[in-house]
Order: C-alpha cells, then sequence, then structure tokens
C-alpha cells in the first residue's frame, strides 16, 4: 500500500533545481497525499505563515548531549547545505505536504557522517498490508533508484491519524483559500478594466451583428482600459459609465476572514500575518505563539532525532524569546538580584564576556528565613546575648 506519491511518474526535470526552492511545494487538489513545484505556492497569506514559521525553527540552534551530531545540525548537515536552509526545507515540506525526509549518512565507523535532505518528489513510502512494514523508496532525478531502511530515514510529521501519515494544514483550508482567490479576482478585474469600469457604447444609426459588436468592444477596451487616457469618439458614439457598487470592492478588500483562517489553522498570532489583533498585546501573542505552536513544532524534530539518532536534543529558545535592550538588561540584574543568575550568565545574556569571582550566586541581606529574625530580636535584646532551645541565655 502505497501512501505518498508524486502523482507524476516521468519525474521530468524541474526548473527549480536548488534544494531551498525544492522545499516550495504545495497541494493541488482534494487529495492530501499530491504536491507540485514551488510555482504553486501563490497566495501570500500561505507563504507568509510558512515563512514566519520555517523561520523561526530554522533560527533556533539544537543542544544535544552528541557533540557531533549538534554540530551537523547547527553547522552543516551535508555537502550541499547549511544547517540553517535544511532545518528551513524540512519545516516547509512537512507544513505544506505533512511530510519531510532526510537520509542519515554513516560512515565506515557506523557513526553519522552527514543529514541528507531528500525532497518529497523524490520520496515514496509504502506499508506492507500484513506486517505493517515501512519501505522508502528514494528515486532521485537522473539517478539510481534505491530503497532506504526506515532506521536511516528521518521522518518528520506534524498533524497525522495514524502515526505514520502526515497530513498538511493546507488540506483544511481548501474553502478558505477559494474564497479568498475569487475575492482577489474581483478586485484584480476591477482594476484591469481601468478608471472606465463597466459601461455602455452606443453606437447611433447602425444596426451591429454579434461580431461587429465585439470587435468594436476589444478595439475600445484596448485603446482606453488600464491607465488615465482621453477617450476619443466619434460623432456617431456616447459611451456611459454604469455605476459600481464600490461597497462591495471594499468588503472584498478589507475582509481579513480568510486570513485570520489561515493563521488559526498554522497556529499563529494573526497580527503575524499584517491582522489586528485587539485581545492581546505583542508579548502575549509571541509567547503564546512559542508554548502553543512553535513548541509543539520543536517536539516533532526533538522526538524523531531521539528515535533515530544517538543522544538527547533540545532547542535552544533564547532568541526567540529576546527583548530589547533595555528589557534584557533589566532582566539579567533582576535576575542576579533574585539569586537565580551569576554575573557571568547574566553577562552572558547580554552577550559580554565573563568576569574573575562571576561564577557565585549573590544573595541579598535583606532576605532571610523567618526564624532567623527571631534569634536577632533576642540577640538585641539581650545586647548580645541570645537563648538556646531551653531558653536558658547562652553568651555570645
Amino acid at each position: 500500500m502505497s501512501f505518498f506519491y508524486n502523482g507524476n511518474d516521468d519525474h521530468t526535470a524541474s526548473p527549480i533545481s536548488d534544494p531551498f526552492l525544492d522545499a516550495l511545494v504545495s497541494l493541488s487538489s482534494d487529495d492530501p497525499t499530491v504536491f507540485t513545484g514551488a510555482n504553486a505556492l501563490k497566495n501570500s497569506d500561505v507563504f507568509a505563515a510558512i515563512r514566519i514559521i520555517a523561520s523561526d525553527i530554522a533560527s533556533s540552534p539544537i543542544s544535544s548531549s552528541n557533540v557531533t551530531l549538534q554540530n551537523l545540525l547547527n553547522l552543516k548537515p551535508n555537502n550541499l547545505m547549511d544547517a540553517w536552509h535544511f532545518k528551513f526545507a524540512l519545516v516547509v515540506n512537512m507544513l505544506l505536504n505533512g511530510n519531510s525526509f532526510a537520509e542519515i549518512i554513516k560512515d565506515s565507523n557506523s557513526k553519522v557522517s552527514a543529514l541528507n535532505f531528500i525532497p518529497n518528489s523524490e520520496m515514496t513510502v509504502t506499508q506492507d498490508d500484513s506486517t505493517g512494514k515501512l519501505t522508502y523508496n528514494y528515486t532521485p532525478i537522473n539517478r539510481t533508484k534505491r530503497l532506504i531502511a526506515p532506521e536511516s530515514i528521518l521522518h518528520f510529521r506534524y498533524f497525522t491519524q495514524d502515526g505514520i501519515t502526515g497530513l498538511s494544514p493546507l488540506y483544511a483550508l481548501h474553502d478558505e483559500l477559494k474564497i479568498q482567490h475569487l475575492g482577489n479576482n474581483m478586485l484584480s478585474g476591477f482594476f484591469a478594466n481601468g478608471i472606465q469600469g463597466t459601461g455602455i457604447l452606443k453606437v447611433h444609426q447602425t444596426q451591429l451583428d454579434k461580431s461587429a459588436k465585439k470587435n468594436i468592444r476589444d478595439k475600445f477596451e484596448d485603446a482606453n482600459s488600464g491607465s488615465l487616457r482621453t477617450i476619443v469618439l466619434d460623432d456617431d458614439m456616447d459611451y456611459s459609465t454604469l455605476e459600481v457598487n464600490t461597497d462591495i470592492l471594499k468588503l472584498v478588500n478589507s475582509n481579513d476572514w480568510s486570513t485570520r483562517q489561515i493563521a488559526k489553522v498554522f497556529g499563529l498570532p494573526p497580527e503575524k500575518l499584517g491582522v489586528e489583533n485587539e485581545h492581546s498585546s505583542n508579548e502575549q501573542s509571541n509567547l503564546l505563539y512559542l508554548q502553543n505552536t512553535l513548541g509543539h513544532y520543536f517536539d516533532v524534530f526533538t522526538s524523531e532525532l531521539a528515535a533515530k539518532l544517538t543522544g538527547s536534543f533540545e532547542f535552544n529558545t533564547d532568541e526567540l524569546l529576546s527583548v530589547d535592550p533595555e528589557t534584557q538588561q533589566s532582566l539579567a540584574v533582576k535576575g542576579i538580584q533574585g539569586g537565580i543568575l551569576t554575573i557571568n550568565e547574566a553577562r552572558e545574556k547580554l552577550g559580554l564576556n565573563s568576569v574573575t569571582g562571576g561564577d557565585e550566586i549573590m544573595a541579598s541581606l535583606n532576605y532571610t528565613p523567618l526564624s532567623n529574625l527571631v534569634v536577632y530580636q533576642d540577640f538585641k535584646e539581650n545586647k548580645g546575648a541570645v537563648t538556646d532551645e531551653t531558653g536558658q541565655t547562652v553568651n555570645n
């Protein structure tokens, strides 16, 4: 049983061969397993949503207990890509197709030496109906077809019904994208007709057949559409414009419903797609975005990495949580004063070098356990003498 296929068995070479652009793929039918090339990604809201999520994940370093793998994931996973574009391409494919793939390459000592990105157009995954075993069929363009063992493939998928097959968020946006497309076509058609919009051209003292009317209409529109131009008419012609209901155009132009739906499906705060959000501040929205959206995407990657590779993995989100320099410095000072950060830890967050003696936790004398206050009060009242547990005075 095959559950991923590219819908095109001839593997005609694409004019776009750059690995980064090959990652930009899009659904073109109601079937969530069918995709086309990068030229299908024409919706600006979808492009922006995927760009934001993919960029944020690609910009977040991955910490690992395995130093070799950490360097591969953060520096150069293979000979063709740097780490940023490698992670970006994986996220783009996962969001648009529901699945993304990378092959684990090992050296003669069975140690991981590279992670090769595989475009979805070159991968077909089959599952045996009786055993449930997965088979990854790799069909690179103009190269030899081969099978890859499941343990040698990093297979990332987010939304899934069976834990194996990933579904794209675009599958849930079929109707919304169609509505947005129709609205954009209405605006495009209006502006394409120039300032005249829809009008009536009357030709006096003659009977015109269908072909003649079409010919006069086409020539008139060709001469006067698109830009501010002076209309020149013969004596036997009159032109009048029909009133256009601009309220409809305003509604189409100001309607942000489909944009909000796209943001909702991808888990983005609406303001990241240019829609005003009246119910929360930017700080609250960014925190919710990190916790409720990026956190889940991070888990998709770290769980697959931990399952197929040796070591533990975690995304570093410091850059995503970074604030303006003044606020960042204030938080660092509060961390030192509260005994949470050492001086050097706070300086590291500010991008400063460590200093001698800066590795100790600082504590304020203004904070002390309540029991110490009793001893201190007795000390003051007895002028240097305090009592022990039995109430006997002990000279200090």
